[in-house]
């Protein structure tokens, strides 16, 4: 079962997440559909490792990311703002970034960094 939060934004810009009940994001997710009144934007990370899909909302402001691995769905975000969906871009990219990263350090851990 997939796990959904809300991105919320403090007043010091700050993000947190609150968890959210959403039976049609859930539903969406579980049959890998677009979730209802998104477009696709992009894909960050690595299919094999951890990857991060963008939606923004068609209509308004925000929209959902959802972190998955090589097993399927972790978790959804939902940003209600674009100030939120800007911050959760941010936070998701260097979150997949440096699964990538660590995941490279370790795969060369056995070579001297002199031989590269």
């Amino acid at each position: 079962m997939c796990e959904i939060y809300t991105l919320l934004v403090q007043g010091n810009g700050k993000t947190t997440f609150a968890p959210r009940e959403d039976a049609a994001l859930a539903a969406a997710i579980r049959d890998g559909l677009l979730p209802d009144g998104h477009q696709f934007v992009n894909r960050l990370g690595d299919a094999a490792l951890l990857q991060c899909s963008v939606f923004r909302r068609e209509a308004g402001a925000g929209g959902c990311f959802v972190v998955q691995d090589s097993e399927g769905p972790l978790f959804a975000v939902v940003a209600e703002s674009n100030l939120a969906y800007g911050l959760g871009l941010g936070r998701f990219g260097r979150l997949v970034a440096y699964a990538r990263y660590g995941a490279d350090i370790f795969e060369n851990a056995d070579v001297d960094d002199d031989d590269l």
